[in-house]
């Protein structure tokens, strides 16, 4: 695990325990697959973290 997710993982054991409705209210992560499928038709590539970011839960891709 990297230091983003570590970093994530804290932040959403808090809104579990502080505002769960926020915390359930996010979407699963997606497959890095799914990742390039949304992405192919930029003109540039993203950063390794935001694919992480995507991964780890779905924040409105």
């Amino acid at each position: 695990m990297s230091q983003l997710t570590d970093a994530l993982d804290r932040i959403l054991n808090w809104l579990q325990q502080n505002k769960p409705s926020y915390a359930y209210s996010l979407q699963p992560g997606l497959a890095y697959e799914e990742i390039e499928e949304k992405v192919k038709n930029l003109p540039f590539r993203l950063p390794r973290e935001v694919y992480e970011l995507y991964q780890w839960r779905n924040v409105g891709c």
